[in-house]
């Protein structure tokens, strides 16, 4: 067995690989859905509440104003999401974070909604 040729089929495939990583990596996040972990990846900043039966605004809004990837958050498959092992509420994503975000904007697009299972406030939030 030739060594030499051993070490060229191998650099050869690891650079398919990585000529491959980005191209697969793009049509895997177009053509299927953000898992709830993968949510828990970008950092999201609190775009306002409601009352969810009602139109009505609470005075001051329950929801913490921003949720980041390190924060002790998990979310179920169902999307209840848990703060700290205690039910939380129930997070809704109505719109995916860019793939290629802008640095010279805020905001990368995503928004979602969070039902606060303890009081029914819902809480809007934009990924940043």
């Amino acid at each position: 067995m030739n060594i030499h040729k051993l070490k060229q089929r191998l650099f050869f495939l690891f650079l398919i690989g990585l000529i491959l990583y980005w191209p697969i990596k793009f049509a895997k996040y177009h053509l299927f859905d953000l898992s709830y972990q993968e949510v828990l990846e970008f950092s999201w900043r609190t775009d306002g509440c409601r009352f969810s039966d009602t139109t009505e605004y609470p005075t001051k809004c329950p929801c913490p104003s921003f949720i980041n990837p390190d924060d002790s958050i998990t979310i179920t498959d169902d999307g209840d999401l848990y703060f700290e092992n205690k039910l939380f509420g129930k997070l809704i994503l109505k719109e995916k974070p860019s793939f290629f975000p802008d640095h010279s904007e805020i905001l990368s697009g995503g928004f979602m909604e969070i039902i606060r299972s303890d009081s029914g406030v819902i809480c809007y939030y934009d990924s940043i």
